[in-house]
């Protein structure tokens, strides 16, 4: 028992150093029981990043900020942060500053890389991409902005002066127009009331036939499907009257193209003048042996026997 005070003061001493240091993790939101992977990251404007501002990928918490300084050689904006150790950051990872610094909710967000690419060492280099503080663009605009909204006002007020004295001459031609309108709608208006009740008795006519075409459809349903069908009938034979027909002009085109070619006895009398010629000397001739023998039959009957005749 000599021992037992020095030893429970040396226990209380180990269990506050483990609840001190748990604590101090979990204060700077470091895993309790996992490591963490250490990378610096360099940019152009802090946008007020400060130490303890959480790392994000995708939304998600993954680590927090160190320590954000100035690199005195290149004087840009040095932050060192951890993330989880599961993690794998690849190479084509950068960082960017997200969120709005007026309202102290400022974030590094970690876009990684391709997961083909190597991983970036424990204390690497990771760059950064443009800041994305829409509340900060939006102040360093706001100037522009100003200025291009007060011109617009004051050309509107400028318009608005000019059809304000245009409205109040009387000899302007945009009373004069507004004038014609109002007078034109109040005779459309006019109009309209005089023929209300023609325009609802043909309305009403529209329903009544509307309703009188459908209950035709109705009963006559089947007559109309047995017209179709007569109708798809008459077509198929239309069609296949067309058919016949391209064969037998088919078959005129050949007999044409032989007649034409001087193939068989009408190519040739067609194509051949000598035949031609031949033929009508020889129509000549007979033609003449009967106009003979139309006028005096006797003298071919006189040389003829009664025994030759029968």
């Amino acid at each position: 028992m000599k021992y037992a005070n020095e030893l429970k003061v040396g226990l209380t001493i180990v269990v506050s150093a483990v609840i001190f240091i748990l604590g101090v993790r979990y204060f700077e939101d470091i895993p309790l029981f996992r490591g963490t992977l250490d990378f610096v990251t360099e940019l152009d404007n802090a946008g007020g990043l400060i130490s303890g501002n959480v790392v994000r990928i995708n939304g998600v918490n993954v680590g927090t900020v160190n320590e954000v300084s100035i690199n005195p050689k290149t004087g840009r904006v040095r932050a060192l942060f951890h993330v989880d150790s599961y993690l794998t950051v690849p190479e084509g990872s950068y960082t960017q500053v997200s969120g709005f610094d007026a309202l102290s909710a400022v974030r590094l967000d970690l876009y990684l890389g391709p997961a083909t690419n190597p991983a970036i060492p424990d204390g690497g280099f990771i760059p950064s991409g443009e800041d994305s503080d829409l509340l900060t663009q939006l102040i360093d605009r706001a100037p522009a902005l100003v200025d291009r909204v007060d011109s617009v006002l004051v050309g509107l007020d400028a318009t608005l002066g000019t059809t304000r004295s245009l409205l109040s001459d009387p000899n302007s031609d945009l009373r004069a127009t507004l004038t014609s309108v109002r007078g034109s709608m109040a005779t459309l208006n006019q109009a309209l009331n005089d023929e209300k009740s023609r325009i609802s008795r043909v309305l009403a006519n529209v329903d009544t036939i509307s309703g009188n075409l459908g209950r035709f459809t109705t009963e006559q349903g089947d007559s109309l499907g047995q017209a179709v069908q007569h109708l798809n009938q008459v077509l198929g034979r239309l069609d296949r009257n067309l058919a016949s027909l391209e064969t037998t002009t088919d078959g005129l085109n050949t007999v044409l193209g032989k007649i034409d070619r001087s193939e068989g006895t009408l190519g040739m009398l067609i194509n051949d003048p000598a035949l031609y010629l031949r033929l009508d000397s020889t129509l000549t001739a007979v033609n003449r042996l009967l106009v003979g023998f139309e006028t005096d039959p006797a003298r071919f009957l006189r040389e003829l026997k009664l025994v030759d005749i029968f």
